[in-house]
């Protein structure tokens, strides 16, 4: 009897140790879903992401830098092929409930997501999201996540007529940048796709679009769709400090044209700002700048002369 005792006791003990452990191998792999936050269909900021776009996750137990426990998942590649995320490697979950921090995009190098690397240079439209609110919980009893994605940079937006101008109208380039001896326009930053704030640089390079085919050709009508717009997107400016500290040039049929923007000017994260620009017989005019959440936004405008 001692010894049946003996026997099932340390049966009954060895199912006592095991069963935590065999729950605990249980996983779901994770799904991504997205949607970004106030993008309109234009040729430069995304409105959706094409088939082949890569974004990098960090898949955490609640903050950046903590490493999932099953993990760690960090930098992994989430690729959009055929209308779904394809991740690699492909995320497990366990019972911890999951927070994915997310940027676009993708880069293999990354390793902080606190300190991912933007630039105006390439004029790529940088995004960071994390699980859209409202959701569940994320974790192997409920493995699908919607990102929600928000715009790192500024867009600045316009849209360009001519009025009394006898010239063809050829728009080849657009230019946002400092004054001599200011140093707003800032060209390269670390973000956090934690909180979106940017550690800047200290570059000071102008931003710029152009074509010297022509990024759009005037009409004496103001355009009202998206592909005859001209798009520039630059780092945050939380204030200008003077009138024309930062300035824009525009280039139309070879000749240089100048807007001073006004003192006290914010060009805020994930904002349009749009510009009404009138070139009229040689000078271009600008009227008050409209910023919006990239829906909608201040609506400047401006006269060329």
């Amino acid at each position: 009897m001692a010894a049946m005792s003996a026997m099932l006791f340390s049966f009954s003990g060895c199912n006592n140790e095991d069963e935590p452990q065999r729950i605990s191998e249980k996983t779901a792999d994770l799904h991504v879903e997205t949607e970004i936050s106030g993008m309109p269909e234009t040729y430069a900021p995304l409105s959706t992401f094409p088939d082949g776009a890569k974004l990098g996750l960090f898949v955490t137990p609640g903050a950046i830098g903590q490493n999932y426990p099953i993990g760690p998942y960090n930098n992994a590649l989430a690729e959009f092929k055929s209308g779904k995320w394809v991740l690699t490697p492909q995320v497990k979950l366990s019972d911890t409930p999951a927070i994915i921090y997310a940027y676009f995009p993708y880069t293999t190098s990354i390793t902080n997501a606190a300190s991912v690397p933007i630039y105006t240079s390439n004029q790529v439209d940088y995004m960071f999201g994390t699980n859209a609110e409202g959701q569940e919980s994320v974790d192997r009893s409920n493995p699908n996540v919607r990102l929600r994605m928000k715009h790192a940079l500024s867009l600045l937006q316009f849209k360009v007529k001519k009025m009394n101008y006898p010239g063809e109208g050829k728009l080849t380039r657009v230019e946002v940048l400092n004054a001599q001896s200011k140093y707003e326009i800032v060209s390269y930053g670390l973000l956090n796709i934690g909180s979106g704030e940017i550690a800047y640089q200290g570059q000071h390079n102008p931003a710029f679009v152009e074509n010297a085919n022509g990024l759009v050709t005037l009409t004496e009508e103001m355009p009202t769709k998206e592909e005859n717009f001209v798009n520039l997107m630059i780092l945050p400016v939380s204030k200008t400090s003077a009138n024309g500290s930062v300035y824009l040039k525009f280039i139309i049929d070879g000749s240089t044209y100048y807007y001073y923007i006004p003192v006290n000017t914010t060009f805020k994260q994930g904002t349009k700002n749009t510009f009404n620009v009138t070139l009229n017989g040689t000078e271009l005019t600008i009227d008050d700048i409209v910023i919006t959440d990239w829906l909608t936004g201040p609506e400047n405008s401006l006269n060329l002369y």
